[in-house]
């Protein structure tokens, strides 16, 4: 007989493995139904790669992508924080950025990679940092950062300078009727004059001065108001449509002011030598550029010491036939103006539009160059309000043209390349998306999907016209337009309700992207952005006020944007972090400047920091599509999002969703001025410093996050 006895596995039947990955331990019964798996602990593959792999892979991801990625995971914050890595992600990709420059001279590039990040974040979602309002003027000028706004108190005038990129906390202020009376002395006859800022930059301040004793006069004065220097004075022939350019070395004034032989104006340039105040004794006389209209039709600039001038216009005279537009695009040395150094793209670079494509609504249009934030390439930018292809409905459309001065081996003396009939051009403006059907024999253009930007049509439920519209931008480093809207309805015109639109459009994830086989098979436009591009993304900020539940945050910065005494019209100017506009006026003729910046860095003096106000993402025109990863109906009330301290609850160290902030004034600048003025020996100075007007204003807010 036997005896029943149960089993228990001793010891020796544990096993232990050793694998290349490490030391992996589990028990083994010799029952395998009875066996037992312990799983190991592993850090996921992805951050286990060693960091030479990881640098090859964020070399191919843009800055907002990188972020993202440090945004995944604890074990990839290094990706933004580690400042040798941060270095070369800045250097590579966004070398001429502010915030590049800054980093180059005080380190911190870490710091300045995640400031780009935020900012274009910002902007491609409509959640400002800052808000508030910066002064009262008369009238004002924005210019690279710097505020210039004119201040008038009769018989008292002052021209106030404010950085507001650095957020100054003191500003420059300059006594007009003191330096008018030093730069030309017998205009002290005269009681009335106009004085108006044509340009700042490099510190260089240009003005345009007239007065009438009895005949007009017209001066230029050009100064730099922080070491109380009048640079030079010119008495002025003409100042039809004249603007300045200047960098630190040269100064270019134009103006629209030579008669042709054609019987048309033509523009024409004074060129000056900072450093001796030496005038150019030639002028440069630009008889192929057409268009009056700076920002419009023309765009003059001065970037890395050339002198560039651009035109999307190539004749005066208006054709009805069938006709092929270009963009005129010179540039010369500044420190040369001379007609044999000036260079001009080519037609095959240069190609704009054609006739059959459909008319143009000039009123939404807009031209300017942009510098590429990683290359530093010059790029035209261009938005266009079309009926294309015949079309009853309109659309906005954002077009960027690569500027080229190199010269092309098949283009002969400005002519294009032969093309047989029915055949497609290629050079190298030649782009594989198609925007009209051209009957054989015409050679057909297309153009890249990258540099064609599809915005808004008459589609969409919110359709705003061009009164309602006070401002058209485009930022190309985030593929997003930004308008400023008064949503208001029109029949209640005597009121605003202004905010901020934008629309942003990001790739979809695909590996890369061919061109299309020559063939029979012509691509649509519409199928190929889909294929390569997510929707437009449309937010507005700040949200729609709960009327059943009235957010108090909300009612002060719709107090600021839409100031109740100022209901007049409103002019807005922006750049790639920032805008500034004027609403107004009041009683006294004043209009209030509203600031708004998307910078993470900004700050104003006595701001208060109340809670966090995000953009609301429209989603009325989205049908199942993603929205802040969910996926909603088009029939779903779209909301934005709106934390604010009173409702923020801590859930632990490091899962704060919004702190509890202090409503008090945040410091932003240092108690001592951050300039300093030469003060003449005797006499009177006509420039100080002061305390900028905003601290007195003391309604500004910040949302950083």
């Amino acid at each position: 007989m036997y005896s029943h006895r149960s089993f228990t596995p001793s010891a020796s039947s544990l096993v232990t493995q050793r694998l290349d990955t490490g030391t992996v331990s589990y028990s083994k019964s010799i029952w395998p139904s009875r066996s037992q798996w312990i799983p190991p602990q592993r850090t996921p593959p992805l951050q286990r790669l060693p960091y030479e792999i990881m640098a090859n892979i964020v070399g191919h991801l843009d800055i907002d992508e990188i972020f993202d990625l440090s945004l995944c995971c604890r074990h990839f914050q290094y990706l933004v924080r580690e400042e040798s890595f941060c270095k070369a992600i800045v250097t590579a990709k966004a070398s001429h950025t502010m915030e590049a420059q800054e980093a180059q001279h005080g380190g911190q590039f870490s710091r300045a990679l995640r400031r780009i990040a935020k900012r274009r974040q910002a902007l491609s979602q409509a959640s400002p940092y800052v808000l508030g309002m910066v002064g009262l003027a008369d009238s004002y000028e924005y210019y690279h950062g710097i505020l210039c706004y004119i201040v008038e108190d009769r018989p008292k005038r002052w021209l106030r300078i404010l950085d507001l990129h650095r957020s100054a906390a003191y500003e420059l202020v300059i006594d007009i009727p003191t330096l008018i009376c030093e730069a030309v002395p017998r205009s002290a006859k005269s009681r009335k004059y106009k004085f108006r800022v044509l340009y700042h930059a490099s510190g260089i301040t240009s003005c345009l001065f007239s007065f009438a004793l009895p005949n007009t006069e017209n001066w230029l004065l050009i100064f730099k108001a922080d070491e109380h220097q009048i640079i030079t004075k010119v008495q002025l022939e003409s100042t039809a449509k004249i603007f300045v350019r200047n960098n630190k070395h040269y100064l270019y004034f134009g103006t629209h002011s030579e008669e042709g032989a054609d019987g048309f104006r033509k523009w024409v340039l004074t060129g000056f030598r900072i450093d001796d105040c030496f005038w150019f004794p030639q002028k440069m006389h630009l008889a192929s550029v057409v268009g009056y209209d700076i920002g419009s039709t023309v765009c003059f600039e001065i970037i890395d010491d050339h002198f560039y001038g651009l035109s999307n216009q190539t004749d005066f005279e208006i054709r009805e036939t069938d006709w092929t537009s270009y963009y005129h695009c010179f540039r010369f040395p500044v420190h040369e103006p001379d007609q044999n150094k000036k260079e001009t793209m080519q037609r095959g670079d240069s190609w704009r539009r054609q006739h059959a494509e459909g008319p143009i609504d000039d009123r939404w249009g807009f031209l300017k160059l942009e510098k590429d934030e990683a290359s530093g390439k010059l790029h035209i930018i261009e938005s266009r309000k079309e009926w294309l292809a015949g079309q009853s409905g309109n659309r906005r459309t954002y077009y960027t043209t690569k500027v080229n001065f190199d010269p092309d081996p098949e283009v002969v003396n400005g002519t294009e390349p032969s093309t047989a009939e029915g055949s497609i051009t290629v050079t190298r403006s030649s782009n594989p998306i198609r925007h009209l059907d051209k009957r054989p024999g015409i050679a057909t253009r297309f153009r890249l999907p990258e540099n064609v930007h599809p915005g808004d049509d008459n589609s969409g439920t919110s359709v705003y016209t061009r009164s309602q519209t006070h401002l058209l931008s485009y930022h190309r480093h985030c593929s997003t337009y930004v308008d400023l809207v008064d949503d208001h309805p029109i029949a209640l015109s005597t009121s605003r309700h202004l905010r901020i639109r934008v629309g942003s459009r990001k790739s979809r994830p695909v590996p890369f992207w061919e061109p299309f086989p020559e063939s029979d098979y012509e691509p649509v436009p519409d199928e190929q952005f889909k294929q390569l591009y997510q929707p437009n993304k449309i937010y507005f900020w700040p949200p729609e006020q709960n009327l059943s539940n009235k957010n108090s945050l909300l009612d002060k910065i719709y107090g600021i944007l839409n100031p109740e005494e100022y209901t007049g019209s409103v002019t807005a100017s922006s750049d790639e972090r920032s805008i500034v506009y004027a609403i107004g006026e009041d009683t006294r003729g004043l209009k209030v400047l509203v600031y708004i910046s998307f910078d993470p860095a900004a700050k104003l003096a006595g701001m208060l920091r109340e809670g966090y106000i995000l953009g609301e993402q429209d989603i009325s025109n989205l049908r199942g599509e993603q929205v802040d990863g969910d996926v909603y109906d088009l029939g779903l009330k779209h909301r934005g999002v709106i934390l604010c301290s009173e409702d923020a609850v801590a859930e632990g160290k490091g899962k704060e969703k919004v702190t509890d902030f202090p409503r008090r004034p945040l410091p932003s600048a240092p108690d001592f001025p951050p300039m300093h003025i030469a003060m003449p020996e005797g006499g009177c100075s006509w420039a100080w410093i002061e305390k900028a007007m905003h601290q007195d204003l003391t309604k500004s807010f910040t949302f950083a996050r």
